[in-house]
């Protein structure tokens, strides 16, 4: 996959047979430092008992594809509540680029580079069942990251707790 920032050939397909994807800096640089975190949690989300495992690059492809084969099923559902305005429409979008995962996709992180007017390309999204919504996380992935260690060393017994 190339992980040139700033694509957005959603769902092209390089010379090497490979998906290009739209990636903001900081994500592509977490991925091709760490891919993924194995089973290990990396991130939370205030407000959540739960924690996040960062996915390897193939994971977040085959989750992304599986967002686009069954957001047809949700045709007609509405959101508990309103949906922020800064997130389009819908339940799969091509800028949506899963990254982070809880309990096999029950929860998603995904960075958001095809928001709605209002939102800000690189913002981070939530996928969570139970009740099904999409939610705004945080106005990019730096801000996601410094946001998420705040929640950690504000209790690092309780992430770990429930992080492994």
């Amino acid at each position: 996959m190339d992980t040139r920032a700033g694509q957005q050939r959603g769902g092209s397909r390089g010379s090497r047979g490979r998906a290009w994807l739209p990636l903001q800096p900081g994500l592509r640089a977490a991925w091709k430092a760490a891919d993924g975190s194995g089973t290990a949690s990396l991130f939370i989300r205030s407000g959540y008992l739960t924690t996040y495992a960062f996915l390897p690059l193939a994971d977040a492809l085959e989750e992304r594809e599986s967002r686009r084969r069954i957001a047809p099923n949700y045709e007609g559902y509405e959101n508990p509540e309103p949906r922020d305005p800064r997130i389009r429409p819908g339940w799969f979008q091509e800028g949506w680029v899963p990254f982070a995962s809880f309990a096999e996709g029950t929860a998603l992180l995904m960075a958001d580079h095809s928001p709605a007017e209002g939102g800000q390309v690189g913002q981070v999204i939530a996928y969570t069942h139970d009740p099904d919504e999409i939610s705004y996380v945080a106005p990019d992935w730096p801000t996601f990251l410094q946001l998420s260690l705040q929640e950690i060393t504000a209790d690092p017994e309780e992430f770990l707790e429930i992080g492994f």
